[in-house]
């Protein structure tokens, strides 16, 4: 069946899929079609029958989602699911994704660009790296002034007009960056961008039970909760929600006190069953993939059943029939990372060969010799190389994650992530799982050697 797959920057991608087969094949299709290996970050966003914005689960069929098609044909969004840091991005294909949905969600105004969320500094950092990025370096003339009021009114509709004081600092700003790269760029908006506090925030709908409406915004940190009518604000950051599950159309979070015990629950409608679900699933990905250094097994095993399948289940409990699970997350954003730093490691080492050359005018017995010597020269060879591979593992897991250059010598308090002297002066949250950093502990390595000085870098 035809399927129609739209990208952030607005570029369609044409697949024929089954539906019978799971969403993650279809992802994987899309993915591979763009080149990108990070597939952990992306997902497939389709309309409900009550046109709410809804993910596809990746482990369930196509065919199991109530989705509204036309004609016969899909259409799904392909989105950015979880917006990392940008100094987590690994290949250039996913930071162009991750630029140009930034860039829409700023001009939806889900990443605020006003005062007090983003003073006018931050506006023009943002304002210059997107006119550096788009049309390169910067011309004294009145065309100049035209692509910021321009570039202002795509991200920030609602701005109004550029006084000189705002010009003047974009400007600056915009000087600074001549002669940088496109790319470079786009990855200091990204930078700015992700200081700012809804980036990377899910928003979500629902009703309390006096019947106010009130706005979700579910993000790597926590959840916040807020009155539609009166921007009232309740925070809830993960360490304080206990548990939270769905019922139907109602979604419920218990919530805990200093003495980790329940201290209250709050209770939401959502406009259906599976916006219930969405929100419950947004709530418990989150948490896994930002907060946890691993998907736990109850996440991963959770699944409901149809009709038919609860039949067939009484009489064979280890049947498929009918399951359709919960979440779909696979990894933890330090994972994801990892996965994807080997395998762009891998696709970019080549093993060598060199061939064989035996003289025609050697007996059988002397070609036969030459060959068992050869084969165990080649057995060293080998062995050699995945001792090489072993210790640029070694390597890759003992350097700054910033950086990608010094060795790691600061732990980063409460979570436990490092990062070497020198990074570490100049950041006030973790770079990977972005919680805040109360102190820094100064540990050292307990080997026998630098890897450095002893020139085990340059041998691998």
């Amino acid at each position: 069946m035809l399927c129609y797959i739209s990208q952030p920057n607005r570029q369609w991608v044409e697949i024929y899929i089954d539906p019978k087969q799971s969403a993650k094949v279809v992802l994987d299709k899309v993915l591979n079609q763009l080149n990108i290996l990070e597939s952990d970050y992306f997902g497939l966003q389709y309309t409900g029958l009550k046109n709410e914005a809804l993910w596809l689960n990746l482990r369930n069929r196509v065919c199991d989602h109530e989705i509204l098609k036309a004609s016969n044909v899909y259409r799904f969004n392909l989105r950015v699911k979880f917006l990392v840091p940008p100094e987590l991005i690994q290949q250039e294909c996913t930071k162009e994704l991750f630029y140009t949905q930034v860039k829409d969600e700023m001009s939806k105004g889900l990443i605020t660009l006003t005062e007090p969320e983003c003073d006018k500094e931050t506006l023009a950092k943002i304002v210059a790296c997107i006119s550096q990025a788009d049309f390169g370096d910067q011309t004294c003339n009145e065309y100049q002034c035209t692509i910021y009021h321009n570039v202002v009114k795509e991200i920030c509709p609602h701005y109004g007009e550029l006084d000189k004081d705002i010009l003047d600092k974009i400007f600056l700003e915009h000087s600074k960056l001549h002669g940088s790269p496109r790319a470079s760029a786009k990855y200091w908006m990204l930078r700015y961008a992700s200081a700012l506090p809804g980036y990377g925030v899910e928003l979500h709908r629902a009703v309390t039970n006096s019947g106010e409406d009130m706005l979700f915004k579910v993000g790597p940190e926590g959840i916040i909760v807020q009155d539609c009518a009166t921007n009232a604000v309740k925070k809830f950051p993960y360490p304080q929600i206990r548990l939270a599950t769905h019922n139907e159309k109602t979604v419920h979070i218990e919530l805990m006190n200093d003495a980790g015990e329940t201290e209250k629950e709050e209770s939401y409608k959502l406009i259906s069953r599976r916006a219930a679900v969405a929100l419950y699933r947004c709530i418990t990905e989150m948490h896994s993939f930002f907060r946890c250094a691993t998907v736990c097994d109850d996440v991963q095993s959770q699944y409901s059943r149809d009709f038919k399948g609860t039949v067939v289940s009484i009489f064979n409990e280890n049947s498929d029939l009918g399951k359709r699970y919960v979440f779909d997350i696979e990894r933890t954003s330090k994972q994801a990372y990892d996965f994807v730093k080997r395998k762009l490691f891998h696709s970019q080492s080549s093993p060598a060969s060199s061939p064989i050359h035996c003289s025609m005018t050697l007996d059988c017995d002397n070609r036969l010799e030459r060959s068992e010597n050869l084969s165990d020269h080649e057995g060293q060879d080998n062995d050699v190389k995945i001792l090489k591979r072993k210790l640029e593992s070694v390597k890759d897991s003992l350097l700054c994650c910033i950086c990608m250059d010094n060795m790691v010598c600061m732990v980063l308090c409460p979570c436990g992530h490092m990062t070497c002297d020198s990074c570490s002066e100049c950041i006030e949250k973790c770079p990977q799982c972005r919680s805040d950093v109360e102190r820094f502990q100064k540990v050292f390595q307990n080997f026998g050697l630098d890897l450095r000085k002893e020139g085990i870098t340059n041998c691998v």
